[in-house]
């Protein structure tokens, strides 16, 4: 069995403008199924559930309805948006993925994990997705993606990898814009591996990170954005070129063990606004220099400083020009004193 996951898929409103099926138009490896995580959720009028949920990222339902979905056979449904526009959005979209005969996973209305389910010429594999902590959270909704709580995920690979051939771990973690891992992350994927997980895929940095192997798993901190236009993001900055690349990891899985894995390197093309993959010295270079990187925490530090204040400032601004007194009022209640500190430390 052949499986290809890809990171974030974002349907922002200009693939509507300009009349593009992003699922049509990208070219993916030959294989058995096909995973992404869906990042932006797309209601049928639904009222924004946070006050600053952006036009930009959504387009109109009717859109999504003519969409080639169905070339994947699974999303994962556990991100920072999935409560855009509330459970009713939410539920929205799942219903719309059941009905095309695609799986959604990794969000759900009760304390229990939503693990994805897929088989294959008689190989079963089951995704588990998750994301950090923020005002999506389901412990204080009641209702939404499932958490990133490393002691419940082992304890839940345990229980599951003999209902399964196969379990992967597919994370939306990091931090957004730096190419190294969070060292927690590292830490705690390393976990998921030892507790029984075939491999641990991360997303949501919108940029690439390294890929490891350990005790027989395979790593990928971040395949970065997939089917996405970066430059419609809050915050966007032209200055980072490399977050143009991303990574379609596939796996070849056996009945009892992994048997391969490869990743396929994109390239974000601006005209068609479509990924397409590359081959050229740069991507092998920068793959090379990801993969070498992957624990270097000096270099995590100053990408922090540099790119996610920055960043940060940006967006800030954006929402204040927009809606001043409900920012301040907002980044009062969630801008965490850690998180401070990991920007300017």
């Amino acid at each position: 069995m052949r499986i290809n996951f890809v990171g974030d898929v974002g349907i922002f409103r200009k693939f509507e403008e300009h009349e593009i099926d992003p699922f049509e138009g990208v070219y993916l490896p030959a294989a058995d199924l096909n995973i992404a995580n869906f990042e932006f959720i797309i209601s049928k009028e639904r009222k924004r559930f946070f006050y600053d949920v952006q036009d930009q990222y959504s387009c109109s339902y009717e859109y999504l309805e003519r969409l080639s979905v169905d070339r994947f056979d699974g999303f994962g449904l556990a991100n920072n948006h999935s409560l855009d526009y509330g459970l009713e959005g939410a539920l929205d979209v799942i219903e719309f993925m059941n009905e095309k005969g695609v799986s959604a996973f990794g969000f759900s209305t009760t304390a229990e994990y939503s693990i994805g389910s897929l088989s294959q010429d008689g190989i079963t594999v089951g995704i588990i997705a998750f994301v950090k902590e923020g005002r999506w959270s389901k412990n204080k909704h009641g209702f939404g993606p499932d958490s990133y709580d490393p002691d419940q995920i082992c304890k839940l690979i345990r229980q599951n990898k003999n209902e399964f051939n196969h379990l992967i771990v597919y994370p939306h973690w990091g931090t957004e814009l730096v190419e190294i891992p969070d060292v927690r992350d590292t830490e705690n994927a390393r976990r998921f591996i030892d507790a029984g997980a075939t491999a641990v895929i991360g997303h949501h940095p919108h940029i690439s990170q390294g890929i490891e192997t350990f005790n027989g798993g395979v790593i990928a901190y971040s395949l970065g954005s997939f089917i996405y236009i970066p430059e419609q993001e809050l915050g966007y900055s032209a200055d980072h070129k490399n977050r143009d690349v991303s990574i379609c990891l596939q796996l070849e899985l056996g009945e009892e063990r992994m048997l391969s894995y490869r990743a396929h390197y994109y390239r974000y093309n601006k005209q068609t606004m479509i990924p397409e993959p590359v081959e050229d010295d740069h991507a092998k270079e920068y793959a090379k220099y990801l993969n070498e990187n992957v624990f270097n925490r000096d270099l995590y530090r100053q990408q922090v400083k540099k790119d996610l204040l920055r960043r940060e400032l940006r967006s800030f601004l954006h929402r204040f020009r927009a809606k001043p007194f409900q920012t301040i009022w907002n980044y009062s209640k969630l801008m965490r004193v850690s998180k401070l500190k990991k920007m300017i430390r």
